[in-house]
């Protein structure tokens, strides 16, 4: 048996980071997460300490939006699956190479999709 993807939440708004890692607990069970954060500032410290597998990333945070945080990850291991309300952001998200693109509120089943999509990801990294 794969080990758990870990996974990392950034997202500005509380009730987005809790209704997603509820999700991912109740839905998702190859996924462990392995922390939160309310900011980009945050979150590049968390990903320092965890070295995650992947990132659900918000775009429209305050001072630092989830693209910025990507551009100051020089060495990034991790994938990225966007969490955000705004639809007008995929194209950009796909040239920052995310593996997908999660319209709030999250569906279920788009959500599992997307894991299965990462989990493969790493996957195939590991064995190459």
């Amino acid at each position: 048996m794969s080990k758990k993807l870990t996974a990392l939440i950034i997202d500005d708004e509380e009730f987005a980071r809790e209704n997603l890692k509820m999700l991912l607990e109740d839905f998702c069970p190859e996924v462990e997460v392995a922390g939160v954060a309310g900011g980009a500032k945050e979150a590049r410290q968390l990903v320092e300490d965890t070295n995650p597998d992947v990132v659900f990333l918000d775009i429209m945070m305050p001072g630092e939006d989830g693209f910025s945080f990507l551009e100051s990850m020089s060495d990034r291991r991790f994938q990225v699956i966007f969490t955000t309300a705004f639809r007008e952001h995929a194209l950009r998200a796909i040239k920052e190479s995310a593996i997908d693109y999660l319209e709030k509120p999250i569906d279920i089943e788009e959500l599992q999709r997307a894991v299965a999509k990462a989990s493969e990801n790493v996957q195939l990294k590991k064995n190459n």
